[in-house]
């Protein structure tokens, strides 16, 4: 078995931080163009000196004017070689251009620097296209200037042609160079801002498909718990006089549904809440109800007044996550039932776990007669829908042919979250 990489090898190496020279200069960038002008327009203006000088004689002719303007020129475009250096390439091109005609030499020196800037501020592709372009002109012009300089010195330290290729092609070489590491850097720098952005919206879609669940779940206990209490309590009242016994049984209910309601809703609200200080008494989480809590749901209906009745055909899943989408589900169609039903001899809770999918039926035989006012939020089916929608299945409501009403869900048993849960 092949040794795991080591964490400094296994890791990519990330570019080293800039220092406090650099970070100065990154954030003075027309400081240093200004510096960079400076320096080619004193080494320009020398040469335009030094170079009559060294044919003997000094005289203020065409030989020196044209550098010297040529200099304060090239030095204006190299201060703006960062916004537009292509601006900057033409102009040392067209100073080129007018030495040729004139019959001057035009140092190398800003052309390369302008060069420099196209690659590192453009891109490489665009550098050696202003490479090629340099170097055609220097290809055909500066022969006609070492046959016009025949009997004067070609330059200060060789032949025309060969000193401006060398300095384009390191001005070529060092654009390169910076330039792909520049890009590559703000890449990275991309790359990281859009993780985080990624990273912050599903942080922000989690936390409200979280807060989605939880308020299915706060309303699943909710309505279940003040709807049997609800009923719990109209019993207790008809029997305060008539069977005392009862009316206390009843009352004892009503505790007992509020008690496991408040245990549920904390269970629910500790996920949005602090964790817990020091000292502090808190009840253990427990686990979603699931198929073996259905009993005593089943129980709090009848104690509520609901004839209920539960069917169960084949073998329960074994996934925590749809034996709760189970509960839940017989927990609502049953909590309507107790809202909406009329008078209801008989309510059936079929679970058929036999065949590939997973069905759950709830009928009542209520009474017919006009529909009763809802007095839910009108959550309960969506919850149901939106519960059974994550598994890919299908829900059927609606009434029955001479009274009731029957709620039907068809789950796949390999869909949805256990179908993750078996991966």
């Amino acid at each position: 078995m092949a040794e795991s990489p080591s964490g400094s090898e296994a890791t990519a190496a990330l570019p080293r931080p800039a220092g406090a020279v650099r970070r100065f200069w990154n954030g003075h960038p027309w400081l240093v163009d200004s510096v960079v002008a400076g320096v080619y327009l004193i080494l320009a203006m020398f040469a335009a000196v030094l170079t009559p000088l060294s044919s003997g004689v000094w005289t203020p002719s065409v030989d020196v004017v044209f550098p010297a303007a040529a200099a304060i020129v090239g030095s204006v475009s190299l201060m703006f070689r960062r916004r537009n250096p292509w601006a900057a390439v033409a102009v040392f091109g067209a100073i080129a251009v007018v030495s040729i005609i004139l019959g001057v030499v035009a140092e190398p020196l800003g052309a390369a620097l302008a060069l420099y800037a196209v690659f590192v501020y453009r891109s490489s592709r665009s550098g050696w296209i202003a490479f090629s372009i340099l170097t055609l002109v220097i290809a055909l012009l500066a022969p006609f200037v070492d046959g016009l300089l025949r009997d004067r010195p070609a330059f200060l330290f060789g032949p025309i042609d060969l000193i401006s290729f060398v300095f384009l092609l390191i001005a070529a070489l060092m654009g390169i160079t910076v330039g792909d590491r520049r890009r590559y850097i703000g890449a990275i720098v991309d790359r990281a801002n859009q993780l985080a952005r990624e990273r912050d919206q599903q942080a922000r879609l989690a936390t409200l498909a979280e807060r989605a669940r939880i308020t299915r779940e706060i309303h699943d206990v909710v309505a279940h718990s003040l709807s049997v209490m609800v009923s719990l309590a109209d019993g207790a009242g008809a029997l305060v006089e008539k069977d005392p016994q009862r009316s206390r049984s009843a009352i004892g209910e009503i505790g007992d549904v509020g008690r496991q309601s408040l245990g549920e809703m904390r269970q629910l609200l500790g996920a949005l809440g602090d964790d817990p200080q020091p000292g502090e008494e808190t009840d253990p989480l427990r686990p979603n109800p699931g198929l073996q809590e259905i009993p005593a749901l089943v129980e709090t209906f009848r104690s509520a007044g609901l004839p209920v009745s539960v069917r169960s055909l084949g073998s329960a899943p074994s996934s925590p996550a749809l034996q709760n989408a189970i509960h839940r589900i017989v927990q609502e169609a049953l909590t309507n039932a107790l809202r909406y039903a009329r008078e209801p001899r008989e309510v059936v809770v079929t679970l058929d776990f036999a065949g590939s999918d997973v069905v759950i039926d709830v009928t009542d035989d209520g009474q017919p007669g006009p529909a009763a006012v809802s007095v839910g939020s009108g959550r309960g089916l969506i919850g149901i829908r939106e519960r059974v929608r994550l598994y890919e299945g299908t829900v059927e409501t609606g009434p029955l042919q001479g009274g009731g009403w029957r709620v039907r869900a068809v789950i796949p048993e390999q869909g949805g979250p256990e179908q993750e849960e078996q991966r």
